[in-house]
């Protein structure tokens, strides 16, 4: 399968096709479209041209742990899932739910949570009892029987007397933009700066990572600039063609320097 490429269909199609991911890095729709006050209880605002937003809780876990046991079958041994999870006024609940079904029901176990801490949020809260939220997580999976083996790039500072290395801090804390400007067709993007320290951490420059939900391709963006392979799936077309001009562009930038 051609690499360096998004591919304009669903990701469990993707991921059919292809084997050997080092690592994975995406970013799902959180399932946070608001329910209307209409009697069908339709969405009130949909975030996505291609995609269901306003599932059922138990629709998004079933959806969700179809998703994770294709990756099961992708990725390589020891590779990690790097996968943004957030959460919304109206569902506080649905993100917790998910990740405890993940270890439930796959292969998976959360090794680590990142907190992705963005510079500002918009809309400010209109809520009298939640705070506002400027941050996000990160979820870091690896398989349960690699909890101690999975890859990750830290630097050793020291060796001890008694054998045992020592490595350098590394932080569960990564602050980050909240996405590389806005654009008329999404209105929720990813940031490539946060992507590009998430590379940095966990894969190596002769990795291929998979992007199950590109969107916009700023995972893509993100591994150009890093000289990291990539492969991406996405169902919107829009997106599609508008990932492939940022990636013509970043190429050409990348050519430059």
């Amino acid at each position: 399968m051609e690499i360096n490429k998004i591919y304009n269909e669903d990701c469990l199609i993707t991921m059919q096709k292809i084997e050997n991911i080092d690592a994975i890095i995406t970013s799902p729709p959180y399932n946070t479209s608001r329910k209307g006050s209409s009697l069908d209880n339709a969405c009130a605002n949909i975030r996505y041209d291609e995609f269901d937003d306003c599932k059922t809780d138990e629709e998004y876990i079933a959806w969700t742990i179809d998703i994770f046991k294709s990756y099961d079958k992708v990725l390589k041994p020891n590779g990690v899932i790097l996968y943004n999870l957030s959460y919304s006024s109206e569902n506080t609940h649905l993100m917790w739910l998910v990740v405890a079904e993940i270890m439930k029901q796959t292969n998976f176990i959360v090794a680590d949570n990142i907190i992705w801490k963005k510079p500002s949020t918009s809309p400010n809260s209109c809520s009298p009892n939640k705070l506002t939220r400027i941050i996000e997580y990160v979820f870091v999976f690896c398989r349960k029987n690699e909890i101690g083996t999975f890859e990750m790039n830290k630097e050793q500072s020291s060796l001890r007397k008694t054998g045992q290395i020592a490595y350098k801090n590394y932080f569960n804390f990564i602050e980050a933009p909240n996405n590389d400007g806005s654009n008329d067709i999404h209105k929720a993007t990813f940031s490539s700066i946060l992507i590009r320290k998430l590379l940095r951490l966990y894969v190596k420059k002769d990795a291929i990572v998979y992007d199950s939900f590109m969107g916009t391709g700023t995972t893509a963006i993100a591994c150009i600039e890093e000289k990291i392979n990539y492969i991406g799936s996405e169902i919107s077309k829009r997106y599609v063609e508008y990932s492939n001009k940022r990636i013509e562009l970043a190429q050409m930038q990348t050519k430059l320097f």
